[in-house]
């Protein structure tokens, strides 16, 4: 069964990239259509009703962003385009919304669609899209989600509520400021570049700390953290001379 697709570009090389890789990678997706502009887009999409979107972050007169908002049922997966943009992308990976940057690399591209055809037979993931606008509004913030796999699907947790998170074999339990646990089917190191630009910090390599939840740090020989939900996390010997530094200047 063929999948309904159209392309949001309004590069003619990319759109031309785009199709010609989907003709010799992704034959389940069906093209029937592009678009290069806001108004184009919208109207494109509510005449083909599109199963998966390959969606340019910055269009013609304005954002793929835009595009988006304009439906308030957003049954379709999207496959973001974009070159590189810090806050587009960490808005990306904190939503586990797909997205490919510019130049488009082969492998990229098939794991990309690869996913979205799960997530459209499964007809799972559409929360994602609705993360993915709040995340994007609040660059910077501790305001957002963060899209955590887990045995039986995906959680969306707000990020201000994660007191600490800790690594159990290749799993990673996350400590809630409610004091309930979300266990995220990928390990700590997953996390770590991503919640460390964001107000966290690893204190061991078993360990990344909300900054904003440390009640007291105590020194000496084997140093550690309390923090404000009671926990006492060692902070490993490799890492408690910058950690301390760093506590000291916040």
């Amino acid at each position: 069964m063929s999948i309904p697709t159209v392309i949001i570009e309004d590069e003619e090389k990319s759109v031309l990239v785009i199709k010609n890789l989907t003709q010799q990678f992704a034959m389940e997706l069906e093209l029937t259509g592009t678009a290069g502009s806001v108004g184009q887009s919208v109207e494109l999409i509510e005449r083909q009703s599109p199963q998966l979107i390959f969606l340019d972050v910055q269009i013609a007169d304005g954002s793929g962003f835009d595009v988006l908002r304009k439906f308030a049922d957003r049954s379709f997966e999207v496959i973001f385009i974009t070159a590189h943009n810090q806050y587009a992308v960490e808005a990306f990976r904190f939503a586990a919304t797909d997205y490919l940057l510019k130049p488009i690399g082969i492998p990229e591209f098939i794991e990309a669609v690869k996913r979205a055809c799960t997530r459209i037979r499964e007809k799972s993931g559409h929360q994602r899209i609705d993360v993915l606008l709040d995340n994007f509004l609040q660059q910077g913030r501790q305001d957002r989600k963060i899209c955590i796999p887990t045995s039986g699907g995906h959680e969306f947790i707000d990020l201000k509520d994660i007191v600490w998170c800790g690594s159990e074999g290749c799993y990673t339990i996350f400590h809630l400021a409610n004091n309930s646990k979300v266990i995220s089917s990928r390990n700590l190191g997953s996390y770590a570049e991503l919640l460390c630009a964001n107000n966290f910090y690893r204190i061991h390599h078993t360990t990344i700390i909300n900054l904003s939840f440390i009640k007291s740090c105590v020194k000496g020989k084997s140093p550690y953290v309390v923090m404000t939900n009671g926990a006492k996390l060692e902070i490993s010997q490799r890492r408690k001379n910058d950690f301390l530094d760093y506590f000291m200047r916040t």
